[in-house]
Parts: structure tokens; C-alpha cells; sequence
């Protein structure tokens, strides 16, 4: 056996003695090429957990607003800053039709508007305008707001989470990983 093989052979061992019930059987391949696997795991990861989405500086100042497209999720999500400061994310989908609200990926606007129909919403996802809303029967704007979505900041990234009721904040979910690179100068080495 040349020294190669012998340190494989050696190290394969090591991780069977402490690890036997992983066996020694090659790897099966199936479960990373599987569309029926990819479908269980983009339901139940990657619709579950906090996925980086931006850095803030993406969104300096009230109004600005920032599109992350999200193909492992198959959706789309608009980030915004409110007036009031606040970070908020929405699906970038009209309530209405179902119509994607921002085209763009980045600016700077007073609100939301819907090309199809017209709808308006402010920043903070309500509906705020429809047009002939007389012409509506029994139409409650406010039932009628975009459909928000988790968003928490850490150190400067912007996280969210698809999950409407995320079974842990973005810190429990960061874990000590969060602790050992709290401070750190991220927005100083950051790529603007």
C-alpha cells in the first residue's frame, strides 16, 4: 500500500470505529438528485429558516425599497424602508390579481403601486388607494394589505424568514455563531 492509500484506508477507519452506524457502504447519490427530495426540503428548510437577504445599506433611507428574488423558494420578496425607520419585507405580489408589484430591483418610492389594477399601498403594506373603489361592493382595504413577511437585522444583514409564524427569532437561529461575531466591523468591509 503506498502512503495514500494507507491514510485513507487509516482515516476510514478512524470514522468507522467512532461513527458505525454510518457504515462503509459508498454514499447514496439519490438523495441530492432527487426533485422529490428538493421539493421536501425546499418546504420544510428553506421556507422554515432565516435566509440572508440583504445588507441595510441597500435601504439607507425611508422609501427605499430592494426586490431579493428567492428561486429556491420560488418567490419574490420586496424589502422596504418604512417611514418610520423600520425595516419590513412583503411578498412583492399585489393582494388583488396576484400581480408582482416591484419591477425594479432597488429605488426609492412613496408607495407600492400595482401595474394591472392599480392598487396603491403604503410603506407599511397597507392599501392605501384602489382605483373607482366606488365601484367595489363592500370592499375592505383594510383586509386587503400585502402579505408580510418575517424580517429581523443582524449586524447589518438582513434576514427573513417565509415562514408566517418563524418557530425561532433570527438570534436564536444564528446561535453562538451570532455571540463569537457580535461587533465585528461588517458595514466597513462591506462591498457598497
Amino acid at each position: 500500500m503506498d502512503t495514500s492509500t494507507t491514510d485513507v484506508w487509516l482515516t476510514n477507519r478512524r470514522w468507522h470505529h467512532d461513527y458505525p452506524e454510518l457504515g462503509t457502504d459508498p454514499i447514496p447519490i439519490a438523495p441530492y438528485i432527487s426533485d422529490e427530495q428538493f421539493e421536501l426540503e425546499r418546504e420544510h428548510i428553506f421556507k422554515k429558516v432565516w435566509l440572508f437577504a440583504s445588507r441595510i445599506e441597500k435601504i439607507p433611507n425611508p422609501g427605499d425599497f430592494h426586490v431579493v428574488d428567492l428561486p429556491i423558494c420560488e418567490t419574490s420578496v420586496v424589502l422596504v424602508r418604512g417611514n418610520d425607520g423600520e425595516v419590513r419585507a412583503f411578498h412583492n405580489v399585489c393582494a388583488h390579481r396576484g400581480n408582482k408589484l416591484a419591477y425594479d430591483q432597488s429605488g426609492n418610492t412613496r408607495r407600492l403601486v400595482c401595474r394591472f389594477h392599480g392598487w396603491a399601498y403604503d410603506l407599511e403594506g397597507a392599501l392605501r388607494l384602489v382605483p373607482d373603489e366606488d365601484n367595489w361592493f363592500d370592499l375592505d382595504k383594510s383586509c386587503h394589505g400585502l402579505t408580510p413577511v418575517a424580517v429581523d437585522v443582524w449586524e447589518g444583514f438582513v434576514f427573513i424568514n417565509l415562514d408566517p409564524e418563524p418557530s425561532q427569532t433570527l438570534q436564536e437561529y444564528l446561535g453562538e455563531a451570532a455571540e463569537t461575531l457580535d461587533g465585528y466591523p461588517f458595514a466597513e468591509t462591506s462591498a457598497q
